[in-house]
């Protein structure tokens, strides 16, 4: 005897048939929906399904689809009764059914059905498959082109919302998906129907939905989840609008969106903000160490040629200017971080940057502590040059070598490697990386990791888990921060605990620009003595007009000092000067770019030197544009200081 399965929402329509194909002997199952169905399949399968196409939550066409996939489903003959192919051709394609039936009078109808069974029951089911059974003239009342137009508007608008749509019944079943709704929970759509909503979220999120559910329909309420849930690796919102129906069964509509982007991006931009924060104020703290250390690293240079070799008080005063050395490059590495420290930029060969630390007396004594962990490198050979700092983007590369070996603790590996990449779309992570031409470097270890917790402070100054008195001064990711977003590149970082970490820089750089490219030599050593020529400087810290003074006087240079802005321009109105050393920051009154326009308006081929703590800021690219071309970073010492006096002096060339 054959088992049939009969899915009709209508119940005049389930119990005609239900009675017409009992009493000629077949073994009847009943739904009145589509998510019914699915239900009586799970224990029951049928020799032939009539399925009605309009039904609530899952649609005749759907559960058709469906069937079709299942594998213990694939023989049986699907009969499709409807009204709706008689306004327009059935798709056999769309709907994966055997044959359709117009629904009509029930005499009729019930002829139809015999002679489908009776057909089958003859073994002929392939005489039925792909045929229209019924008089279509006698429904073109019961539905209008107008209805089928509404109902592909509205699945056009479902399938191309941004927004994921569910629909569910009994609070958690889900009955409709959308193409948006697929795609943020990462399953297809025959896995989501039927399925339970809430349980395909880990706890404490799957108890958390059931309670805004349940609330949303006790309440009829739309409820919105405060708490953002994670379902495979996304980030999504949801909304639930409770839909008030006269049936028995409760039906709620969620919306899904996928915020994973937007937080990422609200990360990168919180992120940013703080270290430009801690920049400001790191650039404040770096300004005013600059004057206090300008004396702790010049006055060695005048004391010690006045000692004996054997003087008790020169290895200390060596000492306390080493020191000073020390703490200068700190400060630079405040700086940095302040994206005050990137000077002009010259044409740099990251290659020969890697190359040079790696055979660096500081690198082989850093490795001597991790003895059983190799460092090897992947160059690439046609590797485009930068147009950057080589100081700071050898810093980078020394503080990412470094943590990457410093990260193992016994045996392991450090891999560093170089490319040209070209990303054609945006490449998300850690930071997002636009499309474009860049120079990658990428250092790899097999350490210990970095955990989640605090992959968002690695950056910030001080932050270190290295030992103490063997790893440096605690900033070298936040010289890596600051170089990297100096050179308007991006960062990306992959790690995990006891996974290993790789840090991966892009550089932005002109597509094809790969023609090599030289560093700017060093300057050579010239005779500081001066001849007597006029020095006014310009400083508002007296300390500083003190040490430029004493060294400037000790080269054998006629020297006036001038504590602001205003006393610099009074007293070029009264006597001219040969060479003005210039402090950029004065406060109060004018800086060094208001003081220089008004002495260029007394003697216009004025020859100045640009003194500052910060390497480079807007004022200073503004009064470059007046023709000054020197500056001079603080704390400078003898030798800098003199041998920018002598090089500017010696300019012939207009200013």
């Amino acid at each position: 005897m054959k088992k049939i399965l009969v899915v009709d929402n209508h119940p005049v329509m389930l119990k005609f048939m239900s009675d017409f194909l009992e009493k000629k002997g077949y073994c009847v199952t009943t739904a009145p929906d589509g998510l019914s169905a699915l239900d009586a399949l799970t224990s029951f399968i049928p020799d032939v399904i009539f399925i009605d196409l309009v039904m609530p939550n899952i649609s005749g066409e759907r559960l058709c689809q469906i069937i079709r996939s299942r594998q213990d489903l694939k023989n049986c003959f699907i009969v499709v009764l409807s009204a709706i192919m008689a306004e327009e051709d059935p798709s056999f394609d769309i709907c994966n059914a055997d044959i359709f039936i117009a629904k009509g009078p029930f005499d009729r109808l019930s002829r139809h059905v015999d002679y489908v069974l009776e057909k089958l029951e003859q073994g002929e089911a392939d005489e039925l498959r792909g045929r229209v059974l019924g008089d279509k003239e006698l429904f073109e009342r019961e539905i209008t082109r107008e209805l089928l137009g509404s109902k592909r508007h509205y699945e056009m608008t479902l399938n191309h919302m941004s927004e994921g749509l569910l629909e569910l019944v009994d609070q958690s079943a889900i009955v409709f998906a959308n193409p948006a709704a697929v795609s943020i929970l990462g399953q297809t759509e025959e896995s989501l129907l039927s399925a339970d909503f809430a349980g395909l979220f880990k706890e404490p999120a799957k108890n958390l939905i059931r309670e805004k559910i349940e609330e949303a329909t006790a309440s009829g309420k739309e409820s919105q989840l405060e708490e953002l849930v994670e379902i495979e690796s996304r980030l999504i919102s949801i909304k639930i609008i409770p839909i008030t129906q006269g049936d028995t069964r409760s039906t709620n509509l969620i919306i899904l969106r996928d915020v994973t982007q937007e937080k990422q991006l609200e990360a990168q931009l919180q992120r940013t903000k703080k270290m430009e924060a801690v920049g400001t104020l790191a650039g404040g703290v770096a300004h005013d160490l600059n004057n206090v250390l300008s004396a702790i690293v010049t006055y060695p240079d005048l004391i010690l040629p006045q000692l004996p070799e054997d003087s008790p008080v020169r290895r200390p005063i060596q000492t306390m200017r080493e020191s000073g050395n020390k703490a200068v490059a700190i400060v630079q590495d405040l700086l940095t971080l302040a994206r005050r420290g990137v000077p002009t930029k010259i044409t740099v060969k990251v290659n020969r940057i890697i190359t040079e630390f790696l055979n660096s007396a500081e690198y082989h004594k850093m490795k001597s502590y991790h003895p059983n962990v190799e460092v090897t490198t992947s160059l690439e050979e046609e590797l485009c040059s930068l147009t950057g700092s080589p100081v700071h983007l050898s810093k980078t590369v020394m503080n990412l070598i470094s943590n990457a070996v410093e990260a193992i603790e016994d045996k392991g590996e450090v891999k560093v490697s170089t490319r040209n990449i070209r990303i054609e779309e945006p490449l998300r992570g850690y930071e997002t990386v636009p499309p474009g031409f860049y120079v990658k470097i990428e250092v790899s270890d097999t350490g210990y990791g970095i955990s989640e917790n605090y992959m968002e402070r690695i950056f910030e100054p001080f932050y270190t888990k290295k030992k103490m008195g063997r790893s440096g001064t605690g900033l070298g990711m936040s010289v890596v921060w600051g170089t990297v977003k100096d050179h308007e590149g991006y960062i990306n970082i992959k790690s995990g605990e006891n996974r290993g970490t790789t840090i991966t820089l892009f550089f932005p750089v002109p597509e094809g620009k790969a023609e090599p490219g030289e560093e700017s030599p060093p300057a050579k050593q010239e005779n500081l003595k001066g001849d007597g020529e006029s020095i006014l400087v310009v400083d508002d810290v007296r300390e500083q007009r003190e040490i430029a003074y004493t060294l400037l006087a000790s080269l054998g240079y006629n020297v006036d000092a001038a504590s602001s802005g205003e006393a610099a321009v009074n007293h070029i109105q009264k006597k001219k000067a040969d060479l003005v050393i210039l402090d950029m920051i004065m406060d109060p009154g004018m800086d060094g770019l208001e003081t220089y326009q008004k002495i260029l308006r007394i003697n216009p081929e004025q020859k100045a030197i640009i003194v500052s703590g910060f390497s480079e800021t807007p004022r200073i690219r503004q009064i470059e544009k007046l023709g000054i071309t020197r500056f001079l970073k603080k704390p400078y010492t003898m030798k800098s200081l003199g041998m920018a006096v002598k090089s500017e002096l010696q300019k012939t060339e207009p200013r």
